[in-house]
């Protein structure tokens, strides 16, 4: 089974909308939660995730979370309340913040600037990554993801969250008998 994994990126490009009163709504925002072919921070690696990567996922149970908590649920692709496109630019989303105590909370932070982030829970497919050097580097491309149960608004972006299953996975890769001869392997060629 491949484990769950957590990446998180910048919401300064999101928007930010009011909504009717009567809605049951309080706004909306919009964004990218992931976007294609641009380098991961944060990290003791880069990683990629590819253009198609989402191909073929399931998203229409994904959740909208605040800070990786499925207590604190925004909204879901199944009742509506989340919508996901993928787009030649990446996973675009539109929430649509409820009005409750944690929507309002939520959606001031955003407004203030307090939260920053958005973040996103996600498992890779069989074969659905590889291991390249990049001037000197090591960099994980991932083509094909599995699951994506869920994205999520955080405070910073940044991959704290995961921190020991991202880690213990670069130990696999850089321990592994058969990733060191991979990495011998793109060293020479690269």
């Amino acid at each position: 089974m491949n484990a769950t994994e957590i990446r998180a990126t910048d919401l300064s490009n999101m928007e930010v909308r009011s909504a009717d009163e009567n809605s049951g709504f309080i706004g909306e925002i919009a964004g990218y939660a992931i976007v294609w072919d641009t380098p991961s921070t944060n990290l003791p690696f880069k990683e990629v995730i590819e253009f198609g990567a989402l191909k073929d996922v399931d998203l229409s149970e994904t959740l909208a979370l605040y800070n990786h908590e499925f207590g604190n649920v925004l909204g879901r692709v199944d009742s509506g309340t989340l919508k996901l496109n993928i787009d030649e630019h990446g996973l675009h989303f539109v929430l649509q913040i409820p009005n409750t105590t944690l929507g309002h909370d939520v959606y001031e932070q955003i407004k203030i600037g307090n939260l920053k982030g958005l973040s996103f829970r996600f498992t890779v497919a069989d074969n659905g990554e590889s291991w390249k050097n990049v001037n000197g580097e090591a960099t994980r491309f991932i083509s094909k993801i599995a699951t994506m149960r869920e994205i999520s608004i955080v405070s910073v972006p940044a991959y704290d969250d995961t921190s020991v299953e991202v880690t213990r996975s670069f130990k696999e890769f850089t321990n592994a008998q058969n990733y060191k001869q991979k990495v011998l392997i793109a060293l020479e060629t690269y």
